[in-house]
């Protein structure tokens, strides 16, 4: 039920069937997944202890929950699917980008200029006079022209700000291996995340208006017997000027691309915890979790002047060879509990172990600035974080209230800025027949800023659904869409 609700999603947009398609093919690939920062945090709608025996969840807090021995607590481990995406806030996200490699691609060469306008001969689409009636001096065609400059620059602003979407895949399962274990608790964690992204990187138009002008007052010296003329404007710029029918187009040409990169990572953890010390207000308790990492990582890339279909990329990546690296990383934990109240800190990814992407062909491009924004999507830093959180509770815990606060921003694999907010409240049932159910609000304090609600039940004390979205909508296809939605499932158990 839960993958047809996915499949039914995309079947209404082409677009997503593009971006889940692309999921689907990487989380078929490998069996589980983890996430360097998710699109949306995994731990936001579940409770304490789902977390607390979860690789999402603080290293310290197993040993806490088997301590406690809450009736309403599963704790044999958990197994966990889910799939996120999310868009950036530009509206018909992939035709804007279709839309503005027309404007970066020469004309055709018209065979016989006496032959009527076709759409292989853009030259013919609009004539001199007709783009410029309104204007017969030099200095207005010129604004005409910068008008039509600015348009471009802006579309390309636009699309560099908010020009991306973003799919990914995350599976999770994590057993209790001993509870008593030197009076701690043992637990091992395999998981996997596939994530994509596209993303439009632009170089910008720098555009001489008196370059320009010297350029435009040439066209009335050109005789109708003389060929087409390519005229350049500066920034790339370029008017294609018919003199035998005074038909124009204005093209862009620079180093502007769509870039598309995809992760697939695995993770292979064990963790420890145990009680540090008991005090009469409370105990505290640490932990520690070892882990290793398999990191795949591919891209593909074309110039906006060289697309024709933006979602294609989507398809090439999924038949891209990855590059895989292996990687060390270590998680330490504390957690101090009340009767009532808990607190704890964490920092995850303590080493900040560095992967490469496969290097993209330089040779296309030519600008310093493209060049070093490439240089930048080639790596990613697995970044050190610190993660703090508190909770209320009743006394048997059933109703509880969490906060948790990401200290610091990190990155991504995708260069996105991480650091969430996150509050859920929730009930936990004793009885298999009642459901546990819980709602939160999330939002990334950095990056997109995007908010999500949260909202989750436990069926049975051993099936988990969980379901988030955003706030904000972006249109595609016509129809008004959540900009993000984030939806799991999972199975806890004993055994």
């Amino acid at each position: 039920m839960f993958f047809f609700f996915i499949r039914q999603l995309a079947s209404q947009h082409c677009y997503l069937k593009k971006v889940i398609s692309l999921t689907f093919g990487v989380v078929l690939v490998m069996p589980f997944t983890t996430a360097m920062a998710d699109i949306q945090p995994r731990s936001a709608s579940l409770n304490y202890s789902q977390k607390s025996l979860s690789n999402v969840g603080n290293p310290a807090a197993a040993a806490l929950i088997f301590k406690r021995k809450d009736p309403h607590v599963i704790t044999g481990g958990l197994i966990e699917f889910g799939v996120g995406i999310e868009y950036g806030d530009l509206n018909e996200l992939f035709a804007k980008f279709d839309e503005l490699s027309n404007d970066f691609k020469p004309p055709n060469e018209p065979v016989d200029p006496t032959l009527p306008p076709t759409p292989e001969n853009p030259i013919r689409d609009s004539t001199w006079d007709d783009l410029f009636n309104e204007y017969p001096e030099l200095e207005d065609r010129l604004d005409a022209v910068k008008d039509k400059v600015s348009v471009t620059a802006g579309l390309l602003a636009l699309i560099a700000a908010e020009g991306y979407a973003k799919a990914e895949a995350t599976g999770e399962m994590t057993f209790v291996l001993n509870d008593t274990l030197y009076g701690g608790t043992l637990m091992i964690g395999a998981s996997y995340k596939g994530n994509a992204k596209a993303i439009g990187i632009l170089e910008p138009i720098t555009f001489d208006s008196e370059f320009a002008k010297t350029q435009l007052s040439t066209i009335p010296n050109f005789e109708e017997t003389d060929p087409i003329q390519d005229i350049d404007l500066s920034g790339g710029i370029t008017l294609f000027y018919n003199p035998a029918n005074n038909k124009v187009k204005l093209t862009v040409d620079n180093d502007s691309l769509l870039l598309v990169k995809a992760t697939k990572i695995s993770q292979f953890s064990l963790s420890y915890s145990r009680q540090m010390q008991s005090f009469d207000s409370g105990d505290l308790y640490w932990g520690i979790k070892p882990t290793f990492y398999r990191v795949g990582l591919t891209n593909v890339s074309s110039r906006i002047g060289d697309i024709t279909d933006s979602e294609a990329l989507f398809d090439d990546i999924k038949d891209a060879n990855y590059v895989y690296e292996n990687g060390f990383d270590l998680d330490l934990g504390l957690v101090w509990a009340a009767p009532h109240y808990q607190l704890g800190a964490s920092i995850t990814s303590l080493f900040e172990h560095t992967y490469e992407f496969p290097e993209i062909d330089r040779r296309r491009f030519s600008s310093k600035n493209i060049l070093t924004k490439l240089d930048y999507h080639e790596e990613f830093t697995m970044q050190r974080q610190v993660k703090l959180e508190a909770g209320i509770y009743t006394e048997q815990r059933h109703w509880s209230l969490n906060a948790e606060l990401d200290a610091n921003s990190v990155e991504d694999p995708m260069r996105d800025q991480y650091q969430w907010l996150t509050v859920t409240a929730g009930y936990a049932a004793d009885n298999w027949w009642l459901p546990s159910a819980r709602v939160g609000f999330s939002r990334n304090l950095a990056g997109t800023k995007l908010a999500y609600l949260n909202a989750g039940v436990t069926v049975m004390k051993f099936i988990n659904i969980d379901l988030a979205t955003t706030l904000d909508t972006v249109t595609l296809d016509g129809d008004e869409i959540r900009r993000g939605v984030n939806i799991r499932v999972g199975v806890q158990f004993d055994y």
